[in-house]
């Protein structure tokens, strides 16, 4: 007998919707990187640097998410 959650039918739409989903992320994203363009000043300790604000806030969610990984990771550890 067949799984009625494995039917072609059933497998083609959950496609579509990761398909429209992934779109729409994509499409966020770029709107999000056009809307935060501007140059910005970042302050170091000792020094400062300009950049793209987007570029600033791609590193800040990538440091978050690597901390947040790391945390679980160790958590699982024990």
């Amino acid at each position: 007998m067949s799984d009625p959650a494995t039917t072609p039918s059933k497998r083609d739409a959950k496609r579509t919707a990761q398909i429209v989903l992934f779109a729409g992320a994509v499409v966020l994203l770029v709107w999000f990187v056009v809307a935060n363009a501007q140059k910005v000043k970042v302050q170091f300790w000792v020094t400062s640097a300009q950049t793209s604000l987007i570029v600033v806030i791609l590193v800040s969610a990538a440091l978050g998410a690597l901390i947040a990984l790391l945390m679980a990771r160790g958590r699982r550890r024990k």
